[in-house]
């Protein structure tokens, strides 16, 4: 039978005069006071009726309030989730966006919350890009050793924090022509890489499903020489369509056919070059079209038909913008024209286009500005204040639900403003 061992603490022994602060059990008078100025508190916001914690609510300032005080207990999130009690909800967290020096893109909140890609496994020597975001994921490409001659890209959803890593795909050989996201069910999701031989008039359709964790390859021969550039890209149904400015078309891929084609743009009747048009989808699923068009006119048309666009009526954008919405930018000399800055005006072009809440996103003299295409609500956001790299695209990150759920308020912290 082993042997017991018994352990004896030693006794602190004070100096004479100082008490043993470690060997205290009683609370100080000010600790004992202060304890029960907290109970009188929190008795008293639990006596508070209903009606009387809305009238309280409503009194914070929006968003960041509301959003900490429904994260609190069930019943205040109850309160706050009563319908008509709440200010208008914010569309977006906000949008991420590629910038140079930091190795992967930065997130610019605008409800509040804070969210971020520490979380990818990526090496902070090579970074990555944001390449498309759609359904509340991003799809980015991982760059480094191997950039020219693979594509590596990763899907993220920075609410969770989860993501996937796709398998390679080498690309000797061949030009990314587009890169592109699609949500399904739940989880579920599809990538589309379209690939142009530099050799060979030959495309390449190419589509990865998370559901079978594999991709799916199609070849054909380009009707057209077709160079690939960098532009905004928008889901319809089964076509993955991407703006080509520089070329003057549209990139249609049918995700169900696998095959690629060309659409000519419309008869804008103005000089188009990168910045001053877009793509994006009507509230029925249309694909549309816009443009700038001085004096700051949004000019629209929609593609109602195979290769056919019908104009609709346009939106002249300086009557939104007032004081309240948009600042100094209201009285401010702004220009779609690039040969205006040698004039003094500021350039206004597109910088995104939310497909899941119809919202245009401008770059007006290095400030982002959303406009709500439906309730054509203009709103100034940010201002970039970096003059040595001025402002891209930027990828908005829509609201999932109004108030977030306290599941989210755990996972993205709260950004006091």
């Amino acid at each position: 039978m082993p042997s017991a061992v018994v352990v004896r603490r030693a006794r602190s022994r004070s100096p004479p005069g100082r008490f043993d602060s470690a060997r205290r059990t009683r609370l100080r008078v000010e600790e004992q006071d202060a304890a029960a100025v907290r109970v009188e508190e929190d008795d008293m916001a639990s006596a508070l009726p209903d009606d009387m914690l809305l009238e309280v609510f409503n009194r914070l300032p929006p968003p960041t309030g509301v959003f900490r005080c429904a994260a609190v207990c069930r019943r205040w999130r109850r309160v706050v989730s009563r319908a008509g009690s709440l200010p208008a909800p914010p569309r977006h967290f906000g949008f991420f966006r590629n910038y140079g020096p930091s190795p992967l893109p930065p997130f610019v909140p605008t409800a509040g919350v804070a969210l971020d890609l520490g979380f990818l496994p990526v090496s902070p020597t090579c970074g990555v890009i944001l390449v498309d975001c759609r359904g509340h994921r991003l799809l980015l490409r991982e760059l480094g050793a191997g950039f020219e001659t693979e594509l590596k890209l990763l899907v993220c959803n920075p609410l969770d924090r989860t993501f996937a890593r796709l398998p390679r795909l080498p690309t000797v050989g061949h030009k990314v022509a587009c890169s592109t996201f699609i949500p399904g069910q739940g989880a579920e999701f599809r990538v589309v890489v379209a690939l142009f031989g530099i050799t060979s008039p030959n495309f390449y359709v190419l589509i990865y499903s998370s559901a079978s964790s594999a991709w799916e390859a199609a070849t054909g021969a380009l009707k057209r020489p077709l160079v690939p550039h960098k532009g905004p890209s928008v889901v319809v149904g089964d076509i993955v369509y991407r703006l080509e400015s520089e070329d003057k078309y549209i990139m249609a891929i049918n995700t169900a056919k696998m095959s690629l084609s060309a659409l000519p743009l419309p008869n804008a009747g103005m000089l188009l070059y990168t910045g001053n048009n877009w793509i994006g989808k009507t509230e029925d699923g249309c694909l549309c079209f816009f443009a700038i068009r001085e004096p700051l006119l949004l000019v629209k048309w929609v593609l109602e038909a195979p290769g056919k666009w019908t104009p609709q009526e346009p939106v002249a954008l300086r009557p939104l913008m007032n004081q309240a919405t948009v600042g100094d930018l209201h009285n401010m000399k702004l220009s779609a024209k690039i040969a205006d800055q040698l004039h003094g005006c500021k350039l206004v072009s597109f910088g995104g286009f939310c497909e899941a809440t119809g919202t245009l996103f401008f770059i007006m003299a290095d400030w982002v500005v959303s406009l709500h295409l439906k309730t054509l609500k203009m709103e100034r956001l940010w201002l970039n204040d970096d003059e040595w790299r001025p402002l891209g695209d930027v990828f908005p990150y829509e609201m999932v639900a109004w108030p977030p759920a306290i599941k989210d308020c755990v996972k993205a912290p709260v950004m006091i403003n």
